[in-house]
């Protein structure tokens, strides 16, 4: 009896991950609100109830799909290291740099995330700020390595500027070291002793 939950199991996870790999490229191309439930399941060969009874609607996809890509930068980050360490400033500076960068390759869908993110449910809320924070913690390490104070407001005021350096990519175009020189000057006083 085992085996054969453990296949049913086995073919329920493929097939989430292959309806969630079909809606990660419609959403990319076509934008959140352009793609249907209805498409994303023909394009899966599968109906609306089956999609259901997978536990999915619409906006799970789309926080599935960040989920996912998210973990996939996460899984990139490399911790903090005393090795070419110049400054706190220096290592931030190259940490978003580097963040910007993969965000930046990734903004259609990252765009999609913002603007619908806000239907998510809490579970998911809660499963992205986790991510976000495994983000931070180089930024958090490298700060507790040069002694500074009040390490949780300066991340959550740096990772809100981190956003605003995104949203300009994502408005004009922008490459990632226009994200960071138009976070840099508030940047700094996030790190003023």
């Amino acid at each position: 009896m085992t085996g054969i939950n453990e296949k049913q199991d086995a073919a329920r996870t493929e097939r989430a991950e292959l309806v969630i790999r079909i809606a990660h490229e419609m959403f990319e191309r076509d934008g959140y609100e352009h793609v249907g439930i209805r498409q994303i399941c023909t394009a899966a060969g599968l109906s609306p109830m089956q999609l259901y009874r997978l536990g999915l609607d619409k906006k799970d996809l789309l926080a599935e799909v960040v989920l996912r890509i998210n973990q996939q930068i996460i899984d990139r980050i490399k911790p903090f290291s005393t090795k070419g360490f110049k400054s706190v400033e220096d290592f931030i500076d190259r940490y978003l740099l580097d963040l910007y960068t993969q965000d930046i390759a990734i903004k259609g869908i990252r765009a999609e995330g913002a603007a619908f993110g806000w239907k998510w449910s809490g579970k998911y809320e809660e499963l992205i700020i986790r991510q976000i924070f495994k983000m931070i913690q180089p930024i958090v390490d490298a700060l507790q390595h040069d002694g500074y104070d009040e390490i949780p407001a300066r991340c959550y005021a740096i990772w809100s500027l981190y956003y605003v350096g995104y949203r300009h990519a994502v408005m004009h175009d922008g490459d990632a070291a226009a994200c960071l020189a138009q976070i840099r000057p508030s940047l700094a006083l996030c790190l003023k002793r």
